[in-house]
């Protein structure tokens, strides 16, 4: 995948460990099948902006500062 793929999937991570959420949780809240968002966290997926504000949204950010 791309470096940005990568670079989005890792601050997913980051953020959601910060907030002391799991992945499943995250999964929960974003509506994203909780594998799915595994992929998305290890950057072998790379999502759909509609997926992407989804992630955003459950995280109570905009979707740009998770480019950040």
């Amino acid at each position: 995948m791309t470096n940005l793929t990568k670079f989005f999937g890792n601050r997913v991570r980051e953020i959601r460990s910060a907030a002391n959420i799991t992945q499943e949780e995250l999964a929960y809240m974003a509506n994203i099948d909780r594998g799915y968002m595994g992929h998305i966290e290890r950057g072998t997926k790379s999502p759909t902006l509609d997926k992407v504000e989804q992630i955003a949204k459950a995280l109570n950010l905009q979707p740009t500062n998770i480019l950040k």
